[in-house]
C-alpha cells in the first residue's frame, strides 16, 4: 500500500475470513462427472446454487451460456470491505454501503435488481425473484463480501449479460457503488489503470525511453538520463523498428509499453535506426524506472524548478537539481522559485520531505483521523538546500493534494512567498491498498492541518500575492497593493479560523484569490520581480506568516 495526498500505513491488516463457503456454485456440477447429460449438469447446478441460499424463490430460468463464467473472487471483497471498516476517516454502515455496492449490478444489466426487504436481501431478474438472503450485520464488513459474492454468482445464472462480464466488470461495479457512498475522493481502479498508476508512483522495470508514434513510425521521443537507454546510446529522434524481434509497425501502444517493460534484470532486445545508417540491435536489460517529475533551469542568477507530481523518487530528484542550480549559479544566486503550478499531489511521504529540503525547524504538518494510525505529526530537520536564500513557490487551482502540503508548510513557516490563485482545496489523505487481483482501493483515512492549524480541505492554500484577478496583468501593478502595505492578513486569519464550519467565510477566503485562466509567464515575472527586491520580498514573508488558528 501507498499513501496519497496520496501515503498508506506499510502493512495490511489482517482480515476476518467469512464463515461462509467461498466455492463457486457451479463447481457443484463439476463434481457430478463429464459423463452426465447437459440436462443433468444443469439441474445440478440448480441444486448447487439451492444449496447456498437462505430462501430460494421461484424465479426466471437460468441462463445458458456457451462457457462457465470466470469466478469473482470473495477474497477481493473481503479485503476491500474491511479495508473500509478499519480506515476510512468516518464509522460506516454496510447495510448502506454492501446494498449500493450490490445495486450496481443494474449498471450492467438493468433486468436484475437488489432490493432490500426487512432484514432480507432479494435479488430480482428480469421482475422476477430468484433469491432472497438474510442480510449480515452493519458492522460485518466479511459477512457483506461473502453476501456480495453470492448475490453475483447467483445473478450469473439467470443473467446472461452478467454471465459475460469478466471479473474485473464486477468488481468495478460494486466498489463503485460502495465508494460513492464514501467521499469524492475514496475510489477504486481496475487492474489495468492501478498498473499504470502503480508505475507513476513507485517505477517500474523497463529501460527508459518514451515513444512517439505519428503516421506509422515509431520514435524515441525521450531518454531518462542515467537509464539502461541512455547507457547505450539511444537518442531522441531513434527510429524504433522491432521490440524482441516483432516490427513496432504492427504493435499498439499500449503493448509496445508492454512490451518494453516487465521485470528488472529481463533483457529486451530493441532494433532501431538512426538517420541513414543501418539498422542496429541493442540487448538492454530493464531495471527500475522511476517517472522523472522535476525539471529546472537557471534563469540569470535565479533557479527555476518545476514539480509535476510527487512519486517515490520526486525528493531526491529535488536535492540533485537545487545542487547542480546551485553550482552553475555559484555565488551569484539570488533565490529560486518553486513551481507547482498544475501538479496534482502524489505521495505524502515525498511532500513532507520536499518541504523538509528547505525548512529548518517546526512543524510541517500534522493529519488526524479515525484510525490511530492516521493521527501523526511531521516535523522538519536541521538543515535547508538553500542555506536560507529567497524562495517563492508558484501554485493556481490546479495545484492540489502533496502540493498544497508544500506550499502551506514553507508558507506558514516563513520560508517562502506564495505567488499565484488559490489552490484546489484537497485537504484529505487517501491510504491505497492493492486488492487481490491487483485493483487498488484509494481510500479516504485523514484530514491534513498546516502549521498554522487550519485544514486545506476546501479552503486551500491562499497566495500572498495573487496574481489571477480580472485585468491585472502588469507584475508591477500587482505588487503594489504589498508596497503600500495594502495586504489583508489579519482578514484571511479571521476567515481561515471560521472556514471550517462557516460557508459565508469559506466563500470569503476563496474569492480573495479565485483562479482564472492568465497569462503563465506573469507569475513567473512576478516571482523574479520579488526574488530581485530583497526588501519587498521579505516584507512578502512577514505578511504570509498566518495567525495560528488551532494548536494541533
Amino acid at each position: 500500500m501507498a499513501k496519497c495526498a496520496c501515503n498508506a500505513p506499510p502493512r495490511v491488516s489482517p482480515f476476518r475470513i467469512p464463515a461462509f463457503p467461498t466455492q463457486p456454485v457451479w463447481t457443484v456440477a463439476q463434481r457430478l462427472g463429464r459423463s452426465l447429460h447437459h440436462s443433468l449438469r444443469r439441474t445440478a447446478l440448480q441444486l448447487g446454487a439451492a444449496s447456498v441460499l437462505f430462501t430460494l424463490s421461484t424465479g426466471p430460468a437460468p441462463a445458458l451460456t456457451p462457457a462457465t463464467p470466470p469466478p469473482v473472487s470473495e477474497q477481493v471483497f473481503a479485503v476491500g470491505f474491511n479495508k473500509i471498516a478499519e480506515v476510512y476517516l468516518d464509522p460506516v454502515s454496510f447495510d448502506r454501503l454492501g446494498l449500493d455496492g450490490l445495486k450496481g449490478l443494474t449498471g450492467i444489466d438493468p433486468a436484475v435488481t437488489v432490493e432490500r426487504a426487512g432484514s432480507t436481501v432479494r435479488l430480482y431478474v428480469s421482475g422476477a425473484l430468484s433469491a432472497e438472503y438474510g442480510m449480515a450485520g452493519a458492522a460485518d464488513a466479511g459477512g457483506w463480501a461473502a453476501l456480495t459474492a453470492r448475490v453475483i454468482d447467483r445473478a450469473r445464472i439467470f443473467s446472461p449479460v452478467l454471465a459475460k462480464a469478466t471479473p474485473e466488470r464486477l468488481y468495478q461495479v460494486v466498489f463503485d457503488g460502495v465508494t460513492a457512498d464514501l467521499d469524492g475522493y475514496s475510489r477504486y481502479t481496475g487492474v489495468q489503470r492501478a498498473t499504470n498508476e502503480r508505475a507513476q508512483r513507485e517505477g517500474y522495470g523497463g529501460v527508459g525511453v518514451t515513444l512517439d508514434n505519428a503516421n506509422g513510425r515509431v520514435t524515441v521521443h525521450d531518454v531518462m538520463a542515467h537509464s539502461p537507454a541512455d547507457r547505450a546510446g539511444v537518442v531522441d529522434g531513434d527510429q524504433l523498428l522491432a521490440i524482441d524481434g516483432d516490427l513496432t509497425t504492427r504493435l499498439t501502444a499500449s503493448e509496445m509499453r508492454d512490451r518494453l517493460r516487465g521485470p528488472t534484470g529481463t533483457v529486451v532486445i530493441l532494433t532501431l535506426a538512426r538517420d541513414s545508417a543501418a539498422p542496429r540491435r541493442l540487448p538492454l536489460r530493464r531495471e527500475r524506472v522511476v517517472p522523472n517529475t522535476v525539471t529546472y533551469s537557471l534563469s540569470g542568477d535565479i533557479g527555476v524548478v518545476k514539480l509535476d507530481r510527487f512519486n517515490a523518487t520526486t525528493a531526491s530528484s529535488l536535492r540533485t537539481a537545487v545542487t547542480a542550480i546551485r553550482q552553475g549559479a555559484g555565488s551569484t544566486l539570488r533565490g529560486m522559485v518553486l513551481d507547482l503550478r498544475g501538479n496534482p499531489g502524489g505521495l505524502l511521504d515525498q511532500a513532507v520531505a520536499v518541504a523538509d529540503l528547505f525548512i529548518r525547524r517546526g512543524r510541517i504538518i500534522s493529519t488526524e483521523g479515525r484510525n490511530p494510525d492516521s493521527r501523526q505529526r511531521f516535523d522538519a530537520n536541521p538543515d535547508d538546500l538553500l542555506d536560507g536564500l529567497p524562495l517563492v513557490v508558484l501554485v493556481d487551482g490546479r495545484s492540489a493534494s502533496s502540493a498544497e502540503v508544500v506550499a502551506s508548510a514553507l508558507q506558514d513557516s516563513g520560508r517562502a512567498v506564495v505567488v499565484g490563485a488559490s489552490s484546489y482545496g484537497k485537504g484529505s489523505v487517501q491510504t491505497v491498498t492493492r486488492l487481490p487481483n491487483d485493483g487498488e482501493l484509494f481510500l479516504t483515512w485523514s484530514r491534513i492541518y498546516t502549521p498554522a492549524g487550519y485544514t486545506l480541505h476546501r479552503q486551500g492554500v491562499q497566495p500572498t500575492v495573487c496574481t489571477s484577478h480580472a485585468g491585472q496583468t502588469d507584475p508591477d501593478a500587482l505588487l503594489a497593493d504589498l508596497r503600500e502595505g495594502r495586504l489583508r492578513p489579519a482578514q484571511i486569519a479571521s476567515w481561515r479560523s471560521k472556514a471550517a464550519d462557516d460557508e459565508q467565510a469559506l466563500n470569503s477566503l476563496r474569492e480573495t484569490c479565485p483562479w482564472k485562466e492568465h497569462e503563465p509567464e506573469l507569475d513567473l515575472k512576478v516571482a523574479m520581480r520579488l526574488l530581485s527586491d530583497p526588501a519587498l520580498y521579505q516584507r512578502a514573508v512577514a505578511m504570509a506568516v498566518v495567525n495560528t488558528v488551532a494548536e494541533r
